[in-house]
């Protein structure tokens, strides 16, 4: 595999960054494409590419990521005494023109060989995440750089909770690379040709994206919809009955720790039942005292509700 320098990031607006992602997979985009991703499925991913928008969310992480990376970078040189180099491009790959990487950095080796670096910033409440090595979204985001950069190994440096920094050597792996390949060349093929992904248990927000609003008809749902409700009602009938067992054994032990704050098990677990206070605005005395106010200052806003029930009287129609 072969590659290209598709642009120069140093001096470049977020906004034309945004575009010149939309040309392809990234680093980032390539679990989700891959249908590995916990936090976005593939229809989610393929709005974003297939869509005219180039805005994005740039949240507190995002911006603390962002402005820690060179200080990262320089501790992590420092560290293990090899000089990181900055890689201020947009890599992209010849054979697959849809595969591009957007790296931080990279090492050039005793041995004249070069080494990718990928820097993270990760909460403290996502430690845990971390414990066992690189979550498989990471992997996947890793192998995807090695294999755009043709590179044989990388570097992930990783800062946890602000105060401790860990880094890990990943090596190539080759079957991973096909594995990832074959997958993104199926989702890019469904970018190129406007073709939706299928739906996943993380396509909620996606679905709501795509159909904001309903035009008030009523359809007849194909044959197979039968099944998908059947399986709907039972695991929900489950999951009803699984949240009256929770909140059983939750009012039992609340009867137990009574008046007392804290509790401890014989087995080592530790229960709590502590106040809380919360504030709240009066929202029917404000409407009451100064409607103006209140009206001046309401935002409407829609949404869609699910719901599934069957009427007692329904008859299958067959």
């Amino acid at each position: 595999m072969s590659k290209k320098i598709l642009a120069r990031t140093d001096g470049m607006l977020r906004e034309e960054w945004l575009a010149l992602r939309k040309q392809g997979i990234g680093g980032s985009d390539a679990a989700a494409a891959c249908g590995l991703s916990r936090w976005k499925s593939p229809l989610g991913l393929w709005l974003e590419k297939t869509s005219s928008d180039t805005q994005s969310v740039y949240n507190e992480a995002m911006f603390w990521g962002t402005t820690l990376e060179p200080v990262i970078r320089d501790v992590f040189s420092t560290k293990i005494g090899k000089v990181v180099e900055v890689m201020p491009y947009i890599f992209q790959s010849e054979d697959y023109p849809f595969m591009i990487a957007d790296i931080d950095g990279i090492i050039r080796e005793d041995d004249g060989s070069v080494s990718l670096v990928e820097i993270k910033t990760v909460s403290a409440f996502k430690a845990g995440e971390w414990a066992d090595g690189l979550p498989a979204e990471y992997y996947i985001q890793i192998q995807h750089y090695l294999a755009v950069c043709e590179l044989p190994r990388a570097y992930v440096v990783y800062l946890i909770g602000g105060n401790e920094l860990h880094y890990e050597l990943v090596e190539r792996d080759e079957e991973t690379i096909s594995t990832i390949i074959m997958l993104e060349s199926a989702f890019w093929d469904k970018v190129v040709r406007r073709q939706k992904p299928d739906v996943d248990e993380n396509s909620a927000e996606a679905l709501d994206q795509l159909y904001p609003a309903s035009n008030k008809t009523s359809i007849i749902l194909p044959d197979e919809a039968d099944k998908l409700l059947d399986d709907y009602m039972a695991i929900k009938a489950i999951e009803d009955d699984v949240k009256k067992q929770k909140n059983l054994l939750e009012n039992q032990l609340k009867s137990m720790l009574g008046e007392a704050e804290c509790a401890k098990s014989r087995n080592g677990f530790s229960v709590s039942w502590k106040e809380a206070v919360s504030t709240r605005l009066d929202t029917a005395a404000l409407k009451k005292e100064q409607p103006d106010l209140v009206a001046k200052y309401t935002v409407r806003s829609c949404y869609r509700r699910f719901s599934v029930y069957k009427p007692k009287n329904n008859t299958d129609n067959k």
